[in-house]
């Protein structure tokens, strides 16, 4: 009961924080965003144990939050070994913690001349690391678990409940 209670009150103070840094309307709104984040690994045990136990086809999506005005998100993903991202921009702003394990992301360049999107660097996310991206093709990326243990990762999403599923990814061919 106690670790629920904490872990609830983490969650609320991260969404504080989050509608404060919205509210603010600062330039540096991804950067503050980041720093929100510090406390996010005590939400591990909101990540249902059966994902965590029994790998799907592809990582798992479970929402943590909804911002009741819909301004955003926030997910627990669950990854398990080889489970990849497709490449994708963003049609909003996001920002990510790894809680466990490590992730893989690799960096893409858009081409408008091809209308593809060409590897241009990776980079190993460790737990701890966070990471964030503005909406549009300025930070192309695929995430991926290339290693041998299950990874989680936080992300906050600046869409509504009912967008998650339809207005985060912005998928990019590959050429």
């Amino acid at each position: 009961m106690l670790d629920s209670l904490h872990t609830q009150g983490v969650l609320h103070r991260l969404c504080i924080n989050i509608g404060d840094i919205m509210q603010s309307g600062r330039p540096q709104f991804l950067n503050d965003l980041a720093g929100s984040l510090q406390e996010a690994e005590q939400l591990m045990p909101l990540a249902p144990p059966q994902a965590l136990a029994m790998p799907s086809t592809c990582y798992t999506r479970h929402l943590v939050y909804a911002d009741e005005l819909g301004r955003y998100s926030i997910m627990l993903l669950v990854w398990h070994p080889g489970q990849h991202s497709p490449v994708h921009g963003h049609n909003t702003w996001c920002a990510y913690k790894v809680l466990q394990g490590e992730l893989t992301e690799c960096h893409y360049a858009w081409r408008a001349d091809t209308g593809t999107a060409g590897l241009c660097g990776q980079v190993r996310r460790q737990r701890g690391d966070i990471a964030t991206a503005p909406a549009g093709l300025d930070h192309i990326h695929r995430l991926g678990n290339e290693s041998d243990c299950v990874a989680v990762s936080l992300h906050i999403y600046g869409v509504a409940r009912e967008q998650i599923a339809t207005h985060v990814n912005l998928l990019v061919p590959e050429g």
